[in-house]
């Protein structure tokens, strides 16, 4: 496979996408060659690697035409951060592409085969995997099947039976696979909602309605709330979904007076039942499109543009999509674009409005827009990916380059988004101010060295200038410690350490400087676990003793061990009652006997 048709990643991109503790475990599987066979079909990548398991794990891993656009293992690891066995396939891609074996995609191989040949595949698929079998019952059931360009007729039943069928089982709450099955349920759910959306394309919102009651009624009628853990994103994401999806049906679909008073009641009803799980509006903003739809006058003036900018005054909720915001999706899916900038412009959608420019191929309108209105990294970024995903990659550098100017939030996401995509453009130059800038906003080892990589021979000016502006900052993370040690620069360590007061700040620093620190860490060391002691903190003893153990280490490496096996003595003497914790000392003083125990020990 030719590096050239690879997509750029470097080392930096892998750091920043794992744990350190996994980029470090990653390597080692790189190193002992744990990645079996690689295979490229299109822009996905799969390969088995060796884990703790008798069979292999199974790694994906999908590019774009700027690097990683997701990944996915079959372990089981959930910590943050992507798994070692992702980190080993990415390096391969790295440092050995040639390993990798170019195959075509399934798409290109199905081109040919006869409709026979294909059932043949499913059939077999089937019988090796039980599960493929419901796939394809479920979605050869006639849920919705196109009948003209513009009509769409869908078995009601067969929804409500897949929507049932997306519900967690009992028993699940407490259990392991409770974020699997809540998982499950927000896929199961999107493809349901997808065909509503799908009718709405097709114009017809009476099969979206239908569609969207058959789902809601199922959620809102049965207990399944209790079954599922509250932090799962993605259900969150998809019950939004879904009230975004029925308050555009409510608007594109033709009702009496007496008819939007009665889905009023019925939205603001289901929202009720739902809000037990999510604690906020779900089907509320549906309501709120079933009761006032098109019929404002003041809206109607929007639409026609004879309102000003910001003079339609708008006031939207929190969380979800509100109703100015469906109004502005109903016009887009049904191509009103005159109407839909008017609104943008005349509700302060300035977001909106940039968006649809750049949609609309009115790109320095679109820029002009963003560089002036925008003044947050966040939309700026939005607006920049808006202009690349329209095939306009110099405009969207020119927004996002506008946006390592202006101060707010996603300031370091969208500096690393710049840096990435400007560097797969040639753009060196900005892609090192991007680095520079995305370090300052979220100091790390992982953008540390992307501006390494980028630098080149300008690397030793601008690393003394990273480093003093990190100094500036008066960091207190953790990831600035670990800057300052990668650089060997200890006191400045300390420091970052001394300044954060958080034991997991100081055990970082503590573990890398007991060679070069000693009396620090001696010293940190023991005013992190007397209180534990004094305060018989008997939760915490073990936690005591690994601050004492790292003492210890730290006082062989200067030659004072003697001194420190007297304070532990002195300490287990003095709280010789706390029974938990006196055989957690002995052992510890066992492990670090002076050289004149040892002897005395080796001599019988």
């Amino acid at each position: 496979m030719s590096n050239e048709r690879w997509p750029p990643i470097t080392e930096a991109t892998i750091r920043d996408l794992a744990r350190s503790s996994s980029y470090d475990r990653g390597q080692a599987y790189y190193d002992r060659s744990a990645v079996g066979e690689m295979v490229r079909r299109g822009e996905t990548v799969r390969a088995d690697v060796e884990g703790s398991q008798y069979q292999p794990y199974t790694v994906t891993i999908e590019f774009d035409d700027a690097g990683v656009a997701r990944t996915g293992c079959t372990c089981p690891y959930d910590h943050g951060g992507i798994c070692k066995h992702r980190v080993a396939v990415l390096l391969i891609c790295l440092r050995d592409p040639e390993r990798v074996t170019d195959s075509s995609p399934v798409s290109e191989l199905l081109e040919g085969a006869s409709r026979e040949r294909l059932e043949e595949l499913l059939v077999e698929l089937s019988e090796d995997r039980p599960g493929i079998a419901e796939w394809i019952e479920l979605r050869l059931t006639p849920t919705d099947a196109a009948a003209s360009d513009t009509t769409v007729s869908v078995n009601i039943d067969s929804i409500r039976k897949r929507a049932k069928h997306a519900l967690p089982k009992p028993g699940q709450r407490g259990h392991k696979d409770a974020y699997a099955e809540a998982e499950r349920m927000s896929s199961e759910l999107d493809e349901l909602i997808d065909q509503a959306q799908q009718a709405l394309d097709a114009g017809d919102g009476e099969i979206a309605v239908e569609i969207l009651e058959a789902v809601s009624d199922v959620l809102a009628t049965n207990r399944w709330s209790g079954l599922l853990p509250y932090d799962v994103t993605e259900l969150y994401e998809t019950l939004g979904t879904l009230g975004e999806t029925f308050a555009e049906a409510m608007l594109v679909v033709e009702l009496s007076e007496s008819e939007r008073e009665q889905w009023e009641q019925r939205l603001t009803k289901w929202d009720e039942e739902i809000r037990r799980f999510t604690g906020r509006p779900t089907l509320a903003v549906a309501a709120d499109a079933a009761r006032e739809g098109w019929d404002d006058d003041l809206l109607q003036r929007a639409l026609d543009g004879s309102l000003t900018d910001g003079e339609l005054d708008v006031d939207e909720p929190e969380f979800v999509a509100g109703l100015t915001t469906v109004r502005l999706f109903a016009l887009e899916r049904q191509g009103r674009t005159d109407e839909y900038l008017n609104l943008a412009r005349a509700a302060g959608k300035t977001q909106n409005y940039t968006e649809m420019l750049a949609r609309e191929g009115e790109i320095q309108a679109s820029v002009d827009c963003a560089t002036e209105n925008l003044s947050t990294p966040r939309s700026l970024l939005d607006i920049a990916k808006t202009l690349r995903d329209t095939d306009n990659p110099m405009a969207a550098l020119d927004v996002a380059e506008h946006g390592l100017t202006v101060d707010g939030l996603r300031k370091d996401r969208l500096a690393e988004w710049l840096r990435d995509r400007a560097a797969s453009l040639g753009e060196e130059d900005l892609a090192l101010r991007a680095a520079i800038v995305a370090f300052e906003e979220s100091p790390s080892p992982s953008t540390y060295q992307a501006v390494e990589e980028l630098a080149g021979d300008e690397w030793e000016s601008v690393r003394s200038e990273l480093l003093e502006s990190l100094r500036e900052q008066t960091p207190a993370s953790g990831h600035a410690a670990e800057v300052f040690l990668k650089e060997g620069l200890y006191d400045d360590a300390v420091e970052v350490a001394e300044r954060s007061g958080r034991s997991r700040v100081v055990k970082t620093v503590v573990e890398e400087v007991r060679e070069h620190r000693p009396q620090w860490v001696i010293r940190t060391c023991k005013s992190n676990a007397e209180p534990i002691v004094e305060q018989g903190k008997h939760d915490s003893y073990e936690t005591a003793v690994r601050w004492l153990r790292y003492a210890g280490e730290a006082a062989r490496e200067a030659d004072e061990l003697d001194e420190w096996r007297e304070y532990v003595e002195t300490m287990r003497d003095e709280h010789y009652r706390k029974y938990k914790l006196r055989p957690m000392l002995d052992d510890l003083l066992e492990a670090f006997q002076s050289p004149v125990d040892s002897e005395v020990s080796s001599d019988g």
